[in-house]
């Protein structure tokens, strides 16, 4: 079943409240104040029932120019729009400012009504015929059927009905795939119930027990009974009119503007991309403006960075610019938005969502227009592949479906093509595939084996580099899944080896000079000569003349092949010397029940400074047990 939303639009006392009671019979005014003085302030809703079963949600929107913000609530979720000019007024302020934010807002189908018929003569008629059609010139609703109708004798309402039925036919599907957004436009509290939060369904779909999260709050909460048209369902799909039971949360802890849906999609941004449309009627815009930023059911005040270089923006003129928001916006890329100016509080123009996530730009930074160009060309393909480049690095399903902001649907296709035609390769993952464009793939892989090159280069006496300190030396912060994904990459094409978790050039290996070789040597020999009582480490850096890191990585190479044998970090024995203890003591504590530090040094030959050491290392390996002040077998 189709479901939709029709809006009201047009300028204050021109009937849309009265001809929605005519159409429905729901007065959509609610407030005390609205009966008194005879005009609409807040948002108000009815259903209407059209042919073939069908039922949509209607939102009445007020007119006066003092409750635009309150209009542009209500407005961002139509399909259509039902925009009324009085016939013994005609078009006036509200009606034209009205009807540009239905073209601001991508709002392509609508019927406009003539109201109040029995207040106007004929030749009166006509000319309010004439004024709407030159006011429809150059927008969305320059073909739509004019109906002429009167609410009070019920002149025109079955032909209106008519072709809203006509209209409704033309309207587009909202997607009911994936994540669910609703914009908050009604909070309030139900005694036995609680808190309830009303608006409609932008997206997605929403069912009776979901977990969700207000945003930009970040509170988490889960759904507890829905209701559309006033009756209880499972589950609410895009485009309808919902009402939802939040429970566990308090009517002061959610407002209109903010926006519930599935988690982990929705995020606040305080920076917004996005390409303007200035309208004509609007003063020119200058750099670094101060505006006020329309999204869903939420103003915010922000600051209009034109990009490019761009001083000011003439009426008529569009651009791309980024927004500095002083409060946050939970908005997606693709969003539609209106700007109003200041003062004196007019719709000045609006646009589109192209970035939720963006960068801090500069005023001239020319680079980031032709991105933002991709972006508001909305091919899908090519948007994955921008946002991949953009982030420098491969990326998962999942990290793409949040960065995109696309549907599910959608990033499958495009993936599809995109590897099909070799604009994207996969990487493979520990449990997960990446993809990457093949020239960013070089353009890390050729960093990944430079770099290798150069810090093994920079510590030749090494078998290769270790992972982390070249991971942090990468030019990206790339995360260590990542890391190890690319490392395979570069070694299954053989551009680089790894040996015991360290990385090397092919062929690479350790490279010593001539001065090194014999440096080695000498610490060999002093070793071998020293028997139970070599030099420590300190001592070894006396006897060698080298720095410590030097002397280390020597060490390490006579470790690595078998010619010395490591007791601590400053001990070190000729190969075998550990064993032939090791048998000494064994032999000495199966005709004796203890052995002391004085046995061992005189069975060895190794003062107290060595002796000591040397049990303590035999007690980790549990040849021997302290006992006391002694060692018995373990």
């Amino acid at each position: 079943m189709k479901n939709f939303i029709i809006g009201t639009a047009g300028h204050i006392d021109h009937g849309k409240t009265e001809l929605i009671k005519a159409l429905t019979g729901v007065d959509t005014d609610r407030l005390k104040e609205e009966k008194e003085r005879g005009i609409s302030i807040e948002l108000g809703f009815a259903e209407l029932d059209l042919a073939g079963g069908i039922t949509a949600g209607i939102v009445d929107v007020p007119g006066h120019e003092h409750f635009i913000k309150n209009m542009l609530a209500g407005a961002t979720g139509f399909d259509m729009v039902l925009l009324t000019v009085a016939a013994d007024d005609g078009v006036m302020p509200q009606t034209i400012e009205h009807l540009a934010i239905m073209d601001l807002l991508g709002v392509q189908e609508g019927v406009v009504v003539i109201t109040k018929a029995d207040l106007a003569d004929e030749d009166m008629l006509e000319l309010v015929k004439e004024d709407v059609a030159e006011a429809l010139k150059g927008t969305a609703l320059a073909d739509a059927e004019v109906v002429v109708t009167s609410s009070r004798t019920g002149q025109g309402l079955d032909e209106l009905r008519q072709a809203i039925s006509k209209v409704a036919e033309r309207v587009s599907l909202r997607d009911s795939e994936g994540f669910f957004r609703i914009p908050v436009d009604r909070v309030f509290s139900l005694k036995g119930i609680g808190t309830v939060i009303t608006g409609t369904l932008w997206e997605g779909s929403v069912a009776d027990g979901d977990e969700a999260v207000i945003q930009p709050a970040g509170r988490k909460v889960r759904v507890r009974n829905i209701q559309v048209h006033g009756e209880d369902v499972d589950q609410a799909r895009a485009g309808q009119r919902v009402a939802l039971n939040l429970p566990g949360i308090s009517k002061q802890e959610i407002e209109r503007g903010d926006i519930i849906g599935s988690l982990p999609y929705l995020h606040p941004s305080l920076m917004l991309d996005g390409y303007l449309q200035l309208l004509k009627t609007a003063r020119p815009l200058k750099n670094r403006a101060r505006v006020r930023f329309h999204h869903g059911t939420r103003e915010v005040m922000a600051r209009v960075i034109l990009l490019g270089g761009r001083e000011q923006l003439a009426p008529g003129e569009e651009a791309y610019v980024q927004y500095r928001l002083e409060g946050p916006i939970v908005a997606i890329y693709g969003d539609r938005y209106i700007l109003r100016s200041y003062s004196p509080m007019t719709t000045i123009g609006g646009g589109v969502v192209l970035d939720s996530r963006p960068k801090k730009h500069r005023h001239h930074q020319a680079s980031i227009l032709e991105p933002l160009q991709k972006r508001r060309q909305g091919n899908v393909p090519e948007l994955i592949v921008l946002i991949i480049e953009e982030k420098k690095m491969p990326l998962t399903r999942s990290q793409l479906l949040l960065l995109t902001e696309i549907k599910e649907g959608q990033l499958e296709q495009a993936l599809a093509e995109l590897l099909s035609g070799g604009k994207l390769l996969q990487l493979p993952g520990e449990g997960q595939t990446y993809y990457v464009s093949p020239p960013l793939l070089e353009t890390l892989l050729a960093e990944l084996v430079d770099l290798t090159g150069r810090l093994h280069e920079a510590n030749p006496l090494k078998p290769g580099v270790n992972k982390e300190p070249l991971r942090q030396r990468m030019e990206e912060d790339l995360g260590g899944e990542v890391f190890e994904a690319l490392i395979k990459a570069a070694a299954s094409r053989g551009e680089i080896e790894i040996e015991a978790g360290r990385l090397r050039l092919p062929g690479g290996g350790r490279s010593l000079s001539e001065r090194e070789l014999a440096e080695k040597e000498v610490i060999r020999k002093t070793i071998i000569e020293g028997e139970f009582n070599p030099p420590l480490f300190k001592e070894l850096m006396q006897v060698s003349g080298l720095d410590k890191n030097k002397l280390r990585d020597l060490l390490g190479i006579l470790i690595e092949e078998g010619e010395i044998e490591q007791l601590n970090p400053d001990f070190f024995l000729a190969k075998g010397r550990l064993g032939e203890a090791e048998d000494r003591i064994k032999s000495f504590l199966a005709q004796k029940e203890r052995l002391g530090v004085a046995d061992l040094r005189d069975m060895l030959g190794a003062s107290r400074k060595y002796s000591i050491p040397l049990l303590e290392y035999f007690d980790r390996k549990r040849v021997t047990r302290r006992d006391g002040d002694y060692r018995v077998s373990y």
